[in-house]
């Protein structure tokens, strides 16, 4: 599990360095916003048991990638985790909170990179081109974010990690794909009314936390009725 963790430390902090090098920063209002909205919907987690859980910060991440770039959903995802371990009770080791933040920064880096580099573009929500590309860097996001998870669970706790995947997340790629429509209806009223569009980012990504809350506990409960 060390070396497991160490691996995933050292990606992170690649990825991290790698696009913090090229070009300059631009920390706009814009991205502020959203840097802050998605601090407020981090600490909403739903856990699934063996130590998983289902977040819905994801949709700002992707907003991040395709309505700023790679470096500013670094910042979005750096900011985020750090500071969903600094409110979350009871708080986390140290060391799976690093884990946490590397994953979401590594998931975050990889997913931009699919992007851009199948043709998307910054700020289009609706060419062809950039839809597909949309569509190809949430099933990068949701692969590497749900994968290490699920070994690092399965390591831990000496469990199959694809066991892990399929019972615990496997499930959970509708509200990867949900976020991405979000961020498509999100951008396209963005271009008309400006950043105040950024808000309706957080009674979906709430709505989704509670209907995910309401349907887990449900469907535990009729497991352990059957």
């Amino acid at each position: 599990m060390s070396a497991f963790l160490a691996a995933v430390v050292a990606l992170g902090g690649i990825a991290a360095l790698e696009s913090l090098m090229h070009g300059v920063l631009t920390l706009s209002a814009e991205l502020l916003l959203i840097t802050v909205l998605a601090c407020i919907t981090a600490p909403h987690c739903l856990e699934l048991g063996h130590n998983a859980r289902i977040a819905t910060l994801h949709p700002f991440l992707i907003a991040a990638i395709v309505l700023f770039g790679i470096r500013e959903a670094m910042i979005v995802a750096a900011v985020s985790m750090t500071y969903f371990w600094i409110v979350s009770r009871p708080r986390s080791a140290p060391h799976k909170a690093l884990f946490n933040l590397c994953n979401y920064v590594l998931a975050t880096w990889l997913a931009a990179h699919v992007y851009y580099g199948t043709g998307g573009l910054a700020g289009d929500v609706t060419s062809p081109a950039s839809l597909t590309s949309m569509l190809y860097a949430v099933l990068t996001f949701f692969a590497i974010n749900t994968g290490l998870v699920s070994l690092a669970v399965g390591l831990e706790q000496r469990i199959n990690p694809f066991r892990i995947w399929y019972e615990k997340y496997s499930w959970t790629l509708n509200s990867y794909l949900v976020g991405g429509s979000v961020v498509i209806l999100v951008g396209m009223l963005r271009e008309r009314l400006g950043a105040q569009a950024l808000f309706l980012f957080l009674p979906v990504c709430l709505l989704l936390y509670h209907f995910y809350k309401v349907f887990f506990v449900r469907a535990a409960h009729r497991a352990h009725r059957t």
